[in-house]
């Protein structure tokens, strides 16, 4: 990538306009032209170093919950159980990780009955009884960007995104009154029949166009204009978390990955999680519940360009924090990263 690359990259990650024309008004912003700039993220995403660019909707306000599962798997058993998992519906990361508990996943389901069944379904089928869900019990942070302009692994761009679309970058409030649990907020909000096949058309990313949502509208029946609209009171009220792109940070450099875990007490949990995710290197940062053989309740994702420098960042907040007991659990083997899909059994809502 050169420098224009790296610009845009950056910028799109986070800071992708809601726009009929979304790519000519981040490339005016940028002073580039906008065919140029459709054209060389076109390439990226050709050369792997994209996943997909559109919206990204948040679980909870469409209806779902979520948790993070832990398991201990015998290793000679490790690869076929988690083909098992990735192919569970609602799974979208599932990660080997260099400790005891060796298998962590995601899992989002349309209720905590369904998320029981399918882990006791997956304890039976496997003959693996220590496979547990930690749920969110608060959730301090959500956002990422590799800023590939700074050579650091994230930032929290504060000053790049309009005042107008502030929301989409800060979903969440990361003060103590605002932080909220997996089951306690944001609020559900109920979508119409047409609101939900919008999601399902845009869940999967857009193509890489000028004007990306005319595919949408034409199957909704609705003008661009509209979809746009909407797109814009969704991130409002937080159903949109983030516009843009989504990227593949091994493939940017950004090799290691370490789930950093904690243990902090009660009362200083949340001031901790807080200091946590104040950092650049850090992605995501909940507060969940510990294990008896597994005591920390703060987790933090930290990410760097090698194991070396995630471990350093990681002693370093620690301090900053005043945590003494901790770990960093690095990804070895990634076995399934993807989107969430919604309402994909629910077309007659």
């Amino acid at each position: 990538m050169d420098d224009t690359d790296k610009k845009i990259l950056t910028a799109i990650q986070a800071d992708l306009p809601v726009e009929v024309r979304p790519f000519d008004v981040l490339a005016e912003r940028l002073s580039l032209e906008a065919a140029d700039v459709v054209a060389r993220v076109k390439r990226m995403a050709a050369e792997g170093l994209l996943r997909r660019v559109g919206p990204i909707f948040d679980s909870h306000s469409l209806g779902y919950v979520s948790t993070v599962a832990a398991a201990t798997v015998p290793p000679e058993r490790l690869r076929e159980v988690a083909d098992r998992v990735s192919r569970m519906p609602g799974v979208t990361h599932n990660y080997e990780r260099r400790h005891a508990y060796n298998l962590w996943f995601t899992l989002t389901c349309a209720s905590r009955q369904e998320e029981e069944r399918a882990l006791e379904d997956l304890r039976r089928d496997t003959g693996i009884p220590h496979i547990f869900s930690l749920p969110a019990l608060a959730v301090y942070k959500i956002r990422v960007k590799f800023d590939l302009m700074e050579d650091s692994p994230a930032t929290d761009a504060e000053t790049a995104p309009p005042a107008s679309q502030k929301r989409c970058q800060e979903p969440y409030d990361f003060k103590v009154p605002d932080t909220f649990s997996d089951s306690a907020g944001p609020a559900t909000r109920p979508l119409s029949g047409q609101q939900k096949e919008l999601v399902r058309l845009l869940q999967d990313g857009l193509p890489i166009l000028r004007e990306p949502f005319v595919g949408a509208g034409a199957q909704l029946g609705w003008p661009v204009e509209r979809i746009v609209e909407q797109m814009r009171e969704w991130m409002g009220m937080g159903i949109v978390r983030r516009f843009g792109a989504v990227v593949r940070h091994r493939n940017l450099g950004f090799a290691a990955n370490g789930m950093a875990v904690f243990r902090a007490g009660d009362s200083q949990a949340d001031e901790a999680g807080r200091r946590l995710a104040s950092r650049p290197e850090v992605s995501h940062c909940y507060r969940r519940p510990p294990l008896e053989d597994f005591p920390f309740n703060l987790y933090a994702m930290v990410h760097g360009r090698s194991e070396d420098e995630v471990g350093q960042a990681v002693a370093a907040m620690a301090a900053e924090a005043g945590l003494t007991d901790y770990d960093v659990l690095f990804s070895v083997t990634e076995f399934k990263k993807a989107s969430m899909r919604y309402f994909v059994e629910d077309r007659t809502a």
